[in-house]
């Protein structure tokens, strides 16, 4: 996806979200930094995540922590704590594939510093809502079909917190008979799982296997890809995306077919997915 005019302001709001959790007395540095380095690096065409990953990258190294430290913990605390909740509404359901979407899709709300919400806790106080939303776009039947006709789904992690969230859906495929590979980031970057959070979450007992980005990346950069990530690409029979990075990072890459589960929680990726904003969104690509 292209970076646009209105991404701008939502990456530096970030940018100062993240400095804020570190040490606030270094807003300037930062933000004058970042700014500068957005303002030499934007071109017309410029894929957003790449742009994201090099502002993201220069404010991490100046900070020299990572600033979301504490946040992912507490999202997967509280996300563990709903899991049961989340796995009981998918048993209860009369269509467990589109349930489980929905209780992934719920886990991609917990997204920091973007003008959403601004802790985990929040979403206690909302998880049925989000759940029995229809989703808008909804290809759940065209994916329903596609995943009767594959052996291996690839699976691309986003938030922490979201991955606990992720674990009715990876049991559903995986009744399916589908080998299921997962891949988290292969270094912390804003509040994305890691393969800490693999472990944390449950995730690895479920997985088929399990494989990193093998960098720091808004989700996927396939040219700085691993060769293993790669030939898993190759070798998936549909491949299952969550959060909107990884839509940013992977949409007009002609990879085929691909399914994006996402929350649309701002106009330009709302825009670009043929959603509203503020959706639940199955859409798959063929």
């Amino acid at each position: 996806m292209e970076f646009s005019a209105e991404c701008a302001p939502c990456l530096l709001r970030r940018v100062l979200f993240q400095t804020r959790l570190v040490d606030p007395s270094m807003e300037d540095k930062v933000m004058s930094s970042c700014v500068r380095l957005l303002s030499q690096e934007w071109e017309p065409g410029m894929n957003s995540a790449a742009l994201s990953t090099k502002v993201h990258r220069l404010s991490y190294d100046i900070l020299g922590v990572d600033p979301y430290t504490e946040l992912k913990a507490e999202a997967n605390r509280v996300a563990s704590s709903l899991l049961p909740r989340a796995q009981e509404m998918v048993d209860r359901s009369s269509d467990r594939l589109k349930t489980a979407c929905l209780v992934a899709i719920a886990g991609n709300v917990m997204d920091f510093g973007i003008g959403g919400f601004e802790s985990p806790d929040e979403l206690n106080h909302n998880f049925e809502q989000l759940v029995t939303e229809e989703p808008e776009p909804n290809d759940v039947e065209r994916l329903r079909e596609l995943l009767r006709s594959a052996n291996e789904v690839l699976y691309l992690f986003d938030n922490c917190g979201e991955i606990v969230l992720d674990l009715p859906l990876i049991r559903e495929l995986r009744s399916m008979g589908l080998k299921v590979t997962g891949v988290v980031k292969g270094e912390p970057i804003i509040t994305d799982a890691t393969w800490e959070d693999l472990s944390v979450s449950g995730a690895d007992k479920v997985l088929s296997e399990c494989l990193t980005t093998g960098m720091f990346a808004i989700g996927v950069d396939m040219e700085r890809a691993p060769e293993e990530l790669k030939a898993a690409f190759s070798r998936a029979d549909l491949v299952l995306a969550k959060g909107m990075a990884n839509f940013e990072a992977l949409s007009g890459r002609g990879i085929r077919p691909i399914a994006h589960l996402l929350r649309s929680k701002c106009i330009p990726v709302s825009q670009a997915i043929g959603a509203k904003k503020d959706r639940n969104v199955i859409k798959v690509f063929e």
